[in-house]
C-alpha cells in the first residue's frame, strides 16, 4: 500500500466550498498575514516599546546598529575595541553577523532614528517569516490552506514566542522563524525531489543566528525527515539528508568556533548540567496551552513566576480533541513519524535539567514542542469534526477548559477573574467552531478572529513581560549621540541598573547621564560597560562587572589600586577619560589628578570625574611602556590593529587598553613575540632589548579550519546540486504517487 505523503487536497480534486479555488489560492495566507500584523500591533496601545525590551535593548538593539553601520562602510565587525567586554562579535557567535537575514534586517532599519520603531518594524517581518514557514510545512503534510493559515498564523502568537522571546530575545524569535523553512525545505527535498540547495540554505539561516538552540532544532529536524524516509521505502533520499545536514555543519564552523576556542575566557567556561529549576516548566504545565490567563509558576528571574502567559499554545488546540476523528488520523501514522519525533525529543529535553552544556533554561524548547503539534492538529482538523456522540464530546471539552482554568488558577489565585473570564470565551468559542467546523469558511474566521480575540484579552492581561529588565532607554539615536558627545576617551561606569528606581530612568533623569547594557555603542561611546554573552573572566572580576555591565561599589576603588609591578593606576591602563558613578550605589571623593564635571553638566543621580591630563601615544592604545622601553611612535592600523616603534635598554613590556582575547599575535622586526594578559585582562607584549617597530595583528581564534570548512560545506553543497539534477527525470518512487 501506497502513502500519500505530500500531496495537498487542492491537488487531489475539485474544491469544495471550504477550499479556496485556484485563483483564490493566495488568499488564506494573505488573511494569515493580515491577522498577524493586526495581532502585532496590539500590544502597541498600550506599550509603545513592547519591543523594545530586555535584551533586544540591552544588546540586540546595539549589536544590530554595529553590525549594520560597519557592513554599510564595508567592514565585518569581528573585534570592536570601543566596546570592551562585548565588542567581541566573532566570539559571541549569537550576534547574527554570519546571517544574511538579520544583515539585511539591520541595515534595512539602520537609517530609522527612532530604535524603538525600527525594532518593531523588524519584529513584525520576522513574525510574518514564521507563520509563513509553518503555513508551508502544515501544507507540505496535506492540509488544506484555511487550515494551514491558522496554523500559521498561531505559532508566532504562541505565549513564549509572543511574550517573551519576540519582545526579548531577538534571537530566538529568528529561530523560531526559521525552523519551519528548515523543516518544509528538507520535505520538499526528501519527498518531492527538490533541489536540496534550499534545505542547505534555510539551515544555514537557522543555524548561522549563533543560537546553540538552531544546531539543535536542525538536528531533529533531519533526524525526523529521515525517520519520514525510511517509514515511505525513500531510503536513498536519507543520504542526501545527511549530506545536507554535513554541508549547513561546516558552513557555521565560522559562527561556532571562536565561540568554544574563547569560551574558557569567560563565565561559559565548565558549563555542565545542572537542575536550579529556572525556567523549567513541569508537565502539567502542558494542560494550561489552552487558557489564556495561565502564569505558570517556575523561576524566572525577577519573579518565583512568570508575568506572560509563556506555556499558551492556542485557545482551540486542547478543547477540539474530543471533536477530532483520530482513527483517520491513525491509519497514516507513518506519514506523520516526524512530527512525533521532532515534538518528542523537544518535550524530553524541554523536561530535563535546567541547563545542559551550553543549553540552559528549558522552557525554551517550548516553541519546538509547538511546531510539532500545530501541524499534527491541523492534520487531524483537515478530516472535519466529528459530531456523533455530543454530550459526551462537550463534556470532555469542557472538562479540559476546566482543568486549564484550575491549574492556572492554583499557580495565580489572586486573578480569579481573568481565569473566569478566559474559560468563558475559549468555551464560546469552541462551541462556535464545533458549530460551524474546521473546514468551512466560517470556521476559518471562528478561528482566525477568536485568535485575534484571545490575544486582545491577553496584551490587555499582560502589557509587558516583567520578568525580565525594562530600561526604558531613550529612542533617539542623535539625541543620545548629542547628549554624551560631553564624554572623552573610553568611559568606565561604576553603576547597577537595579539600584535607581523606574521612575528615574527617563532621558531627562538617569539617562542624561548614565546608559545600560550596550547602548553605549548606539551613542557613540567607548565604554567599558557593555553587555556580553560570555563575558571576559578576569576583566570581569577586577571590576565586579555582571553579565549585562552593571558592577558593583568595589569598582570605584579597585580602579585607583595600583596593579602589582605598574606605577599607575588601573584607570590608567585602560585609559580610562571618563569616570561616571552612580550616586545611590557609592559616594566618591575625587581622586588626585581628577576633576568633576560641573554641575551643570551632571544630574543628582550620577557623578562624572575626567583626568586634568591627557595620555600619551594618543593615536594608539598603549597605556603603559614597563621601565627602560621607550616608545617614539604609536598608532591604530585598521579596526584591530597596531603599529608601534620603540627603543629598549632591556628586555621589557607593553600594556594595552585592549583585552587579550585569543587570536592575538604580535612580531617585533617580523618575529614573533609572547602575547600574554595582564592585569585586569589587558594584553601585554613581551618586547625583546634594543628596539624596533611592534606590530600586533588579531585574527579569530581557529580562523583557517573555518574556512577550509566553509570551502567544503561550498563544495559539498555543489556537489548535492549537481547529483540532485539527473534524479528529476527518473520515475518518482513509492510514496509519492
Amino acid at each position: 500500500m501506497s502513502l500519500t505523503l505530500t500531496g495537498t487536497r487542492d491537488d487531489a480534486g475539485p474544491a469544495t466550498p471550504a477550499e479556496p479555488q485556484q485563483q483564490h489560492r493566495f488568499r488564506a495566507p494573505l488573511a494569515m498575514c493580515a491577522v498577524v500584523l493586526v495581532a502585532a500591533a496590539l500590544p502597541l496601545a498600550r506599550n509603545h516599546i513592547f519591543y523594545f525590551w530586555d535584551d533586544t535593548a540591552g544588546v540586540g538593539v546595539p549589536e544590530w546598529h554595529r553590525i549594520a553601520g560597519a557592513v554599510l562602510h564595508g567592514q565585518l565587525p569581528l573585534l570592536n575595541l570601543d566596546m570592551w567586554r562585548g565588542g567581541n562579535f566573532a566570539a559571541e557567535a549569537a550576534t547574527g553577523m554570519w546571517n544574511p537575514v538579520v544583515v539585511l534586517l539591520a541595515v534595512a532599519v539602520y537609517p530609522i532614528d527612532n530604535l524603538a520603531v525600527g525594532i518593531t518594524i523588524a519584529k513584525m517581518v520576522l513574525l510574518l517569516v514564521a507563520a509563513g514557514g509553518m503555513y508551508l510545512l502544515t501544507r507540505s503534510f496535506g492540509v488544506r490552506r484555511g487550515l494551514s493559515a491558522v496554523a500559521g498564523a498561531a505559532l508566532p502568537l504562541t505565549g513564549y514566542s509572543f511574550f517573551m522571546d519576540t519582545p526579548a530575545w531577538v534571537n530566538a524569535l529568528l529561530l523560531t522563524a526559521f525552523t519551519p523553512w528548515v523543516w518544509w525545505t528538507a520535505r520538499l527535498a526528501t519527498h518531492h525531489g527538490r533541489s536540496w540547495l534550499w534545505l542547505v540554505l534555510a539551515g544555514y539561516l537557522a543555524v548561522s543566528i549563533g543560537n546553540p538552540y538552531g544546531l539543535l532544532s536542525t538536528g531533529l529536524v533531519i533526524v525526523a525527515v529521515a525517520a519520514e524516509a525510511w517509514c515511505a521505502g525513500l531510503h536513498r533520499r536519507i543520504v542526501g539528508l545527511v549530506a545536507a545536514g554535513a554541508a549547513v555543519a561546516l558552513l557555521n564552523v565560522m559562527t561556532y568556533l571562536p565561540l568554544l576556542l574563547t569560551a574558557s575566557y569567560g563565565f561559559r567556561a565548565g558549563s555542565g548540567t545542572s537542575n536550579d529549576g529556572t525556567l523549567k516548566p513541569s508537565l502539567t504545565n502542558l494542560l494550561e496551552a489552552s487558557t489564556p490567563s495561565t502564569q505558570p509558576l517556575m523561576p524566572a528571574f525577577l519573579h518565583d513566576y512568570f508575568t506572560v502567559p509563556v506555556v499558551y499554545l492556542a485557545w482551540f488546540v486542547l478543547p477540539l480533541l474530543p471533536w477530532l476523528r483520530w482513527r483517520a488520523f491513525g491509519r497514516a501514522w507513518r506519514v506523520h513519524i516526524g512530527l512525533f519525533i521532532f515534538g518528542g525529543a523537544a518535550l524530553l529535553l524541554m523536561l530535563g535539567p535546567s541547563q545542559l552544556w551550553m543549553f540552559r533554561w528549558p522552557v525554551r524548547l517550548i516553541d519546538f514542542c509547538w511546531i510539532a503539534a500545530l501541524p499534527l492538529w491541523a492534520v487531524l482538523a483537515d478530516h472535519a469534526v466529528e459530531r456523533t456522540h455530543r454530550r459526551v464530546r462537550a463534556a470532555v471539552s469542557v472538562g479540559i477548559v476546566a482543568v486549564g482554568a484550575y491549574l492556572a488558577w492554583g499557580e495565580r489565585p489572586e486573578i480569579l477573574s481573568r481565569h473566569v473570564v478566559g474559560a468563558v470565551v475559549v468555551l464560546a468559542l469552541v462551541a462556535l467552531l464545533v458549530r460551524f467546523g474546521t473546514t468551512s469558511r466560517a470556521g476559518f474566521g471562528v478561528l482566525t478572529m477568536g485568535t485575534l480575540l484571545v490575544l486582545g484579552l491577553q496584551v490587555l492581561w499582560f502589557p509587558a513581560n516583567r520578568n525580565v529588565l525594562d530600561y526604558q532607554f531613550p529612542n533617539s539615536v542623535a539625541a543620545m549621540r548629542q547628549n554624551f558627545a560631553k564624554y572623552q576617551g573610553t568611559v568606565v561606569q561604576v553603576a547597577a541598573f537595579a539600584q535607581d528606581p523606574p521612575e528615574d530612568r527617563l532621558p531627562g533623569r538617569d539617562y542624561r547621564d548614565l546608559l545600560y547594557g550596550s547602548m553605549y555603542s548606539v551613542a557613540g561611546v567607548d565604554s567599558t560597560a557593555m553587555y556580553s554573552g560570555i563575558g571576559f573572566s578576569a576583566f570581569d572580576d577586577a571590576l565586579c562587572v555582571s553579565y549585562e555591565g552593571d558592577t558593583c561599589a568595589g569598582a570605584w576603588p579597585a580602579l585607583w589600586r595600583h596593579p602589582a609591578g605598574y606605577a599607575v593606576p588601573l584607570a590608567d591602563l585602560l585609559r580610562a577619560g571618563t569616570v561616571v558613578v552612580q550616586n545611590s550605589l557609592v559616594r566618591v571623593m575625587g581622586p588626585p589628578g581628577w576633576h568633576r564635571v560641573p554641575a551643570a553638566e551632571g544630574s543628582r543621580l550620577a557623578t562624572v570625574w575626567m583626568p586634568d591630563a591627557a595620555y600619551p601615544w594618543p593615536d594608539g592604545l598603549l597605556s603603559y611602556a614597563s621601565t627602560g622601553v621607550r616608545v617614539t611612535a604609536d598608532q591604530r592600523t585598521g579596526s584591530t590593529d597596531e603599529q608601534l616603534a620603540y627603543r629598549a635598554d632591556l628586555p621589557g613590556t607593553l600594556t594595552f587598553a585592549r583585552l587579550a582575547w585569543p587570536g592575538y599575535t604580535a612580531t617585533v622586526g617580523g618575529r614573533p613575540v609572547p602575547v600574554t594578559m595582564g592585569p585586569a585582562g589587558l594584553l601585554v607584549v613581551a618586547v625583546p632589548a634594543g628596539g624596533g617597530t611592534v606590530d600586533l595583528s588579531w585574527r579569530p581564534p581557529g580562523s583557517t579550519m573555518s574556512t577550509v570548512a566553509f570551502c567544503l560545506g561550498v563544495l559539498l553543497t555543489i556537489g548535492l546540486v549537481v547529483r540532485r539534477r539527473p534524479s528529476l527525470l527518473s520515475a518518482q518512487p513509492r510514496g509519492e504517487a
